[in-house]
């Protein structure tokens, strides 16, 4: 997928279609889109939103983020807002500028935490069970976000597309994607601490998960998939109660 040029690249919008699934068909265009969060686009960029006909808008921010930056009102959207946080072993990660620049122990314990955090995300998670019933009932043209379209959002469209049958490069290609949406960022914020990286090399990996997302994580969410499962078939299965005729109901939906 290339950067969509009618909007900035920050709000890390794309249409999720366009991918070929390992039946030979494509995934629909025009369905199913992924975002950052949709109070950070301009109202030209909210027309062009509204241009693609959303009957769903799914924020998968917590309800003190979205409290604190509603989503703007498009008119013939449903809107639903359920986390798209899960993390029950009760540790708690400091996701602050402060917290994702921890070097030596601290920074190590940070990255371990965050391998825990990312690769627990796809499991007994209420808001992609929502997300999964919302594409399989055709509530379409869809589309999910966060706040910055990265992470609770890159793991949901890891999820869609595993369940259309795209493979997985082609998965982990999409969630890397954000890396160019959000190049600039993640750049600068690399140069001011270019300087200690020889000596902490943990820094970079961690400012590079804070600003964009890292190719580790990526593979660590969907490898955490077919660990736990066996296959990705027995993950729909048991997740989502979906089994060979529910996975073939969707693709049938969104494939074409």
């Amino acid at each position: 997928m290339s950067i969509n040029p009618h909007f900035r690249d920050h709000i890390n919008i794309r249409d999720l279609g366009g991918y070929q699934s390992s039946d030979g068909r494509i995934v629909k265009t025009g369905l199913i889109y992924r975002s950052g969060g949709l109070y950070l686009m301009n109202a030209e960029e909210l027309e062009t939103l509204k241009s693609y006909g959303i009957k769903t808008i799914l924020d998968l921010r917590t309800h003190a983020e979205s409290k604190a930056n509603p989503d703007p009102i498009i008119e013939g959207a449903e809107m639903a807002n359920h986390s798209g946080l899960t993390f029950a072993n009760g540790d708690e990660i400091d996701f602050s500028p402060v917290g994702m620049s921890k070097i030596g122990e601290e920074g190590l314990n940070q990255l371990s935490l965050l391998k825990i955090y990312y690769t627990e995300i796809p499991f007994n998670n209420e808001a992609f069970k929502l997300a999964m019933d919302l594409l399989m009932n055709g509530q379409v043209p869809i589309v999910f976000h966060c706040h910055t379209g990265k992470d609770r959002t890159g793991v949901l469209a890891i999820v869609i597309l595993l369940a259309l049958g795209v493979d997985e490069e082609t998965v982990l290609k999409d969630f890397l994607l954000s890396n160019e949406f959000h190049k600039p960022t993640i750049e600068r914020t690399l140069r001011e601490s270019e300087d200690k990286f020889e000596e902490h090399p943990e820094l970079k990996e961690l400012i590079q998960m804070r600003t964009g997302v890292t190719e580790t994580i990526g593979r660590a969410i969907i490898s955490s998939i077919k660990n736990r499962y066996g296959s990705f078939d027995e993950y729909f299965r048991i997740e989502y109660g979906w089994n060979e005729t529910g996975l073939q109901n969707i693709r049938d939906k969104y494939l074409e």
